[in-house]
């Protein structure tokens, strides 16, 4: 009961943060604002929107492609359908329950693949690291490129705080003292009772996974193409950028924003999509304080973070209910077998 209810309880967190930034973005909007949100959005061309949306799905069939070069030297070879079906319903249960969908994913490939959960748990692992580097890259990138438009922003509300933080533990030496000694106390402990602690039976079984876990991460440096695998990283992560740079086309106040403008938006719009469940409330809220920084009003800036999320929620949704049910089609013979 306990590993189901601490779960449900983070995240109904996290959902009640993205309803208090929906809250947020929308509180002081004016009945003029209402109107022209309705406006913009029911006039948009979705012509762009479908295919902001085509965009998301060849990102993904990348991230197949590039899971599978990750399993290859691990001794597997998985069909690229049942990888990307795997992916699609892995981002369908993000939407429920944050990092529930690389259990899924991974659960879905020991199902139709006998690829065991550790290894490709691994893999997995190894994608969200190469991400996370891609993603830090980008950050600098887009920050040099729109250094004078975000400076200010980035010191008041990330910068700024931070600091202050920062100085309040190290300003409390008893609170500085306390976790160094909490720290060296742990440690002092470890080294007394090591050896029952390694020879434990629960020890020695995670031990196992993790040596399994290390051989899916250790995967990425036996990939037998490592140009291929870095274009399918790269290839992600522009499929990202160009499913948000389309939807400028949708209105005619945003066809003026240039890549550059969208790239700030995609960067950190993506730690919303970390923040809460499938980046509800909190991608909004990010890309509408972005907007209003380029010059754009309330209106579109919560009409534009709307219709790009919603693009690529849709798109994830109806792709990865599909992937469910072509899962069990594709694999009937390995759904009967024991």
């Amino acid at each position: 009961m306990k590993k189901y209810f601490l779960p449900a309880i983070k995240f109904l967190v996290f959902l009640a943060l993205g309803a208090f930034l929906i809250w947020l973005a929308v509180k002081d909007l004016t009945e003029q604002d209402k109107v022209q949100i309705t406006k913009s959005i029911s006039e948009a061309n979705y012509a762009w929107i479908v295919l902001a949306m085509a965009v998301g799905i060849l990102a993904h069939i990348s991230r197949a492609m590039r899971w599978k070069m990750l399993l290859a030297p691990l001794g597997f070879n998985p069909k690229l359908s049942n990888t990307f079906y795997a992916v699609m319903v892995g981002y369908l249960g993000n939407l429920a329950f944050p990092r529930l969908g690389e259990v899924l994913r991974c659960g879905i490939l020991n199902r139709y693949e006998k690829i065991p959960l550790t290894q490709s748990f691994g893999t997995v692992i190894t994608e969200r690291v190469i991400d996370v580097l891609v993603l830090c890259c980008l950050f600098v990138v887009s920050t040099w490129l729109e250094y004078e438009r975000v400076k200010t922003y980035l010191f008041d509300n990330i910068l700024g705080p931070l600091k202050l933080k920062l100085h309040s533990v190290t300003d409390n030496k008893m609170m500085l003292f306390g976790m160094i000694g909490i720290l060296i106390g742990a440690l002092l402990l470890f080294f007394i009772f090591r050896k029952k602690i390694l020879n434990n039976p629960i020890a020695q079984k995670i031990k196992t996974i993790l040596l399994n876990f290390l051989e899916g991460i250790r995967s990425v440096v036996k990939v037998k193409n490592p140009l291929l695998f870095v274009f399918h990283s790269l290839f992600i992560w522009t499929m990202y950028l160009m499913s948000v740079y389309v939807c400028v086309f949708a209105f005619s106040e945003t066809k003026s924003m240039t890549v550059s403008d969208c790239l700030v938006i995609m960067t950190f719009g993506s730690l919303g999509v970390i923040a809460t469940p499938g980046g509800i409330g909190a991608y909004q809220w990010i890309v509408l304080q972005i907007m209003l920084l380029w010059g754009f009003s309330t209106a579109m800036g919560v009409a534009f973070g709307w219709v790009v999320w919603l693009a690529q929620t849709a798109m994830i949704l109806l792709v990865g209910l599909l992937s469910f049910g072509l899962l069990a089609i594709n694999n009937k013979e390995k759904s009967l077998s024991p």
